[in-house]
C-alpha cells in the first residue's frame, strides 16, 4: 500500500548527533513535561477538531491506525457537548488531480505510477472515504487534501474556511504520525494556529517515529490526552 509520509530523517540525525537515547513505548503521560506550551483554556467557539486521514485505506493496512480510528466516535461526541466545531479531512484525488502530480513530488507520483495504489486513493473510491467510526454531522467542516498536509495545494482553502469560522485553535489527531499529523502541525503552526495534538488520537505504522515525534511537536504545540478535552475548555 502506499502511504505517503514525510521524511523526518534530518530530525532523527540531529537527535542523534545531541547523543540523545532512542525512544522506547512511553505512558501516555510522559509527553506532558517536555511540553515548552502549557495546556490552558480554549475558547470552544474558536476551536476545531482537526482529524486527519482516518480512512478506510489506512484502517485496512495499518491494525494500530485501525486501533485509533475505532476510538474517534467517542473523541468526537465528547468535542460536539463542548461546543468545538468538527473537522474532517482526508487525501483523496479527482482522476485529473491524479494525472496532474507532477514528477517531483517523490511521495505522491509513487502512487500515480501504481494503478492499483492511484485508483485506492480516487475521491469516488470506497477505500478512500472516511472510517465508519467516523461519524460527520451536518455543520461538520469537511475536506479533501491532495497532499500530505492540508493546507498547500488542496482543492479547498482550507485555512480560509477555519478563519472564516473565527477558529485559531486546532485539536490535532490523525494518521500517521510522520505524515498527515507532522505536515499539519508545521504547517498549522506556521499560520500562527494555538495547537493542541492528541497523543492517542494519532498513530504510525513506525512506534519510534510515533514517540519521537510527540517530543518533538510540543516544540510547537501542546500535546494532551484525548481525555484532557474536558478540562481545556473555559
Amino acid at each position: 500500500m502506499f502511504e505517503p509520509n514525510i521524511d523526518i530523517s534530518p530530525v532523527l540525525l540531529a537527535r542523534k548527533s545531541f547523543n540523545q537515547p532512542l525512544l522506547g513505548p512511553n505512558p501516555p503521560h510522559s509527553y506532558n513535561h517536555i511540553a515548552t506550551m502549557t495546556a490552558s483554556k480554549i475558547t470552544p467557539s474558536q476551536t476545531a477538531l482537526f482529524l486527519l486521514d482516518y480512512q478506510v485505506v489506512h484502517a485496512k493496512n495499518s491494525p494500530v491506525c485501525a486501533e485509533v480510528m475505532s476510538r474517534a466516535n467517542s473523541i468526537i461526541q465528547v468535542a460536539r457537548s463542548k461546543g468545538i466545531t468538527i473537522a474532517h479531512c482526508r487525501v483523496a484525488f479527482t482522476e485529473s488531480e491524479m494525472a496532474n502530480i507532477p514528477e517531483t513530488n517523490a511521495a505522491f507520483y509513487q502512487a500515480k505510477s501504481s494503478p492499483a495504489s492511484a485508483a485506492l486513493f480516487l475521491d469516488n473510491n470506497p477505500a478512500s472515504a472516511f472510517h465508519p467510526d467516523v461519524l460527520v454531522h451536518d455543520g461538520d467542516i469537511v475536506v479533501r487534501k491532495n497532499r500530505v498536509g492540508p493546507f498547500l495545494n488542496a482543492p479547498q482553502d482550507v485555512n480560509e474556511i477555519f478563519r472564516q469560522r473565527g477558529i485559531n485553535t486546532l485539536i490535532l489527531g490523525g494518521v500517521a504520525t510522520g505524515g498527515a499529523v507532522a505536515a499539519t502541525v508545521v504547517q498549522a503552526s506556521d499560520l500562527d494556529y494555538r495547537l493542541f495534538v492528541l497523543e492517542d488520537a494519532c498513530a504510525d505504522a513506525d512506534r519510534e517515529t510515533h514517540e519521537f515525534l510527540m517530543k518533538f511537536f510540543a516544540k510547537r504545540a501542546t500535546v494532551i490526552q484525548s481525555r484532557d478535552i474536558e478540562s481545556l475548555v473555559a
